[in-house]
């Protein structure tokens, strides 16, 4: 690979971070403007994995100083998606900027180049045309319209972000959306935001047409009009329908076909494709609806298309149910993802992506499936970016944060002291519910919008349980037979599971049944208490860890509970999708899989401080201590990432 090849190994420094450099490690792949590095970020807090993006010298001696311009110019403005707290999640993050000097054939040439956050896919692939090919294997059919609807809600506000700093995309495809997570948890990214083709490069590099044929709006092609956000909307309408049947929209190679084919009256129809999820052909009339939100979205003067992804998205999802897929197609899926679990490669790295040592002291703290978290601290909310711990300035919170949980992708409940519920949504609160108490909400579980419990502890009095349905508060139970509640987590639609310390001494560990106003104890593993709980609804699963190698398991035909050999103090569990289970204690993790129960895979002396919360999706656990530290576990194949151009 001419110019490029040689800076595997090497490490470019950052010229906005000091003492912030990224060591190359292998090749991605090379697109029409830059080739891709898997590269690490290496600073004193740690190492993080990312994506490296270096434009490709030909481009840059074509267009002299101009090149490396618009490059900062376009990383100055999406820069800006980074500087609220949270950032957006539906975007690839920039992390960093630079250029590096290169010979190219004899000359010396500088060559711009940006740092970008770097997306773990797991087994089901990380873009979305790999997950929509998953889905027609494993089920037959595209996405069903849940999963679709968390598509639409993640493009249309990552796009909303986009446009609002002056940026339209302008090859926004299935292989340019990344994905991570599986189920509930999974996430969409918009990637190749325009830095890699910015606004102007094709004034810069020429005529060539920018962006994918089938996909790529006709105003892009004959510059019929000035290219806008309703081009990007163009775009998303395509991705609607591949995503639902796994079959283009515009079915062309070329950009002459794509403007034939886009200017033409026709639109394909869902209820044509065979591969339509069944929960969908079912209802006619919003097939109908869905072929007119395309076709309007698809239309060739933008004038007749929504202006902005989000009306777009408001056309689109009232016509997507809710309904969950039907248990055949899930069994197809979960069974699926095991084969896939069962041929990957078993390498495991370990890295820190932060040391521990802070400070301040996390109190609460759940993830989203990229690795970011929001924690409840003695300093107020802080989160996890994947390379810093950042503040989250919210004046509005009004009381002391005791606990967290993720709601979506970028929405967050927090428990507060004197019984405030909180939701943030992108920073900012959303909505403020008052449970009946005076309490500290220090656990919590669901959506108070739907179905949810929160933990209230007043000082010398009993824990106590309140449940809140659609806003409104049920009777509080008591729990007079427990000293404290560390931990609660759903079991199935209408039970919960709660653990702690009971007041006799010992585990504590009881099935909640808010509707019924039914607390019942469960046996316990000796220890002196349950710290930790997680649970898979789908699985019919719920564990909970503690002290002295406790482990409880909670199954439909009932609970089983037992010590780990060595007896280790566990203060966290997580489960991942396939029901594996992952523990940790201070300076330990440990996994247990189909064919192995808990077993130790990491271990550091040094690292004294419990870890408090993980994150468990296939191929990636990521683990929090009290005081901030962060380490990452990866298992199989890190090829497995497609690089967007």
């Amino acid at each position: 690979m001419p110019a490029q090849g040689g800076l595997l190994g090497q490490l470019l420094q950052s010229e906005l971070h000091p003492g912030v450099s990224f060591r190359i490690e292998r090749t991605l792949g090379q697109g029409g403007t830059a080739t891709a590095f898997f590269a690490t970020r290496v600073c004193r807090d740690g190492e993080t994995p990312v994506v490296v993006k270096v434009i490709l010298p030909r481009l840059v001696l074509e267009s002299g100083a101009q090149a490396e311009t618009i490059i900062k110019k376009e990383a100055v403005a999406l820069g800006r998606l980074n500087e609220r707290v949270p950032p957006t999640p539906f975007v690839v993050r920039l992390l960093d900027t630079g250029s590096v000097q290169l010979e190219y054939f004899g000359r010396p040439v500088a060559l711009p180049w940006i740092a970008l956050e770097y997306v773990h896919g797991g087994a089901e692939g990380t873009t979305l045309d790999a997950r929509v090919l998953h889905a027609l294997h494993a089920t037959k059919t595209g996405f069903d319209p849940t999963r679709l609807s968390r598509l639409v809600d993640a493009l249309s506000r990552g796009l909303t972000e986009i446009h609002a700093v002056g940026v339209v995309h302008r090859d926004l495809t299935p292989g340019n959306v990344l994905c991570c997570g599986s189920a509930d948890t999974e996430m969409f990214k918009i990637s190749d935001f325009g830095i890699a083709r910015p606004v102007g490069l094709q004034a810069t590099f020429g005529d060539a047409v920018v962006g994918t044929p089938g996909y790529v709006p006709p105003e892009q092609i004959g510059g019929s009009a000035p290219v806008s956000p309703a081009s990007d909307v163009f775009s998303l309408g395509a991705i609607v329908y591949f995503a639902l049947t796994g079959q283009r929209y515009f079915d062309v190679n070329s950009p002459t076909q794509a403007l034939i084919a886009a200017t033409a009256p026709e639109r394909k129809s869902l209820l044509a494709s065979a591969t339509l999820a069944p929960e969908l052909r079912e209802r006619e009339a919003s097939c109908q609806a869905i072929d007119l939100a395309l076709a309007r979205a698809t239309a060739p003067n933008p004038a007749d298309r929504p202006q902005s992804a989000a009306q777009f998205a408001q056309s689109l999802l009232p016509w997507l149910s809710s309904e969950a897929p039907s248990n055949a197609a899930r069994r197809k899926w979960l069974n699926s993802l095991q084969m896939l679990q069962q041929d990957a490669a078993v390498e495991t790295h370990f890295s820190v992506r932060h040391p521990p040592g802070q400070d301040r002291l996390l109190l609460g703290v759940d993830w989203n499936a990229s690795g970011n978290c929001l924690a409840a601290s003695t300093e107020g909310l802080v989160f996890w970016d994947g390379v810093r711990w950042a503040r989250v300035t919210t004046a509005q919170l009004d009381a002391e944060p005791r606990a967290v949980r993720r709601l979506s992708a970028s929405s967050w409940l927090v428990g507060c002291e004197r019984g405030r519920l909180v939701e943030l949504a992108g920073g900012d609160v959303a909505d403020v519910n008052q449970a009946p108490t005076h309490g500290a909400l220090s656990a919590l579980c669901g959506n108070p919008r739907e179905f949810a419990i929160v933990v209230a502890e007043t000082a010398g009095e009993p824990p106590t349980l309140h449940a809140v349905v659609a806003r409104r508060w049920l009777k509080p139970i008591r729990l007079d037979d427990a000293a404290s509640i560390s931990s609660v987590t759903e079991f199935d639609d209408e039970r919960f599971l709660v653990v702690g310390r009971a007041r006799e001494g010992g585990c504590y560990a009881a099935r909640y049944s808010p509707l019924d106003w039914e607390i019942e104890r469960l046996p316990v593993p000796d220890g002196r208490a349950l710290l930790a709980c997680s649970s898979s609804p789908p699985l019919g699963v719920a564990v909970a860890v503690g002290t002295d190698g406790a482990l409880l398991r909670v199954e439909r035909d009932g609970p089983r509970a037992s010590n780990v050999e060595g007896r280790p103090d566990f203060s966290s569990v997580a489960i991942d999708v396939l029901g594996n289970v992952h523990a940790a204690g201070a300076g330990c993790l440990w996994s247990s899989d189909r064919r192995r129960g808990l077993h130790e895979e990491w271990r550091e002396a040094s690292w004294r401080a419990p870890f408090i919360s993980l994150l468990a999706e296939m191929g990636l656990v990521t683990a929090v201590t009290v005081d901030g530290g962060v380490i990452e576990c990866r298992s199989g194949s890190l090829d497995r990432t497609k690089a967007a151009f």
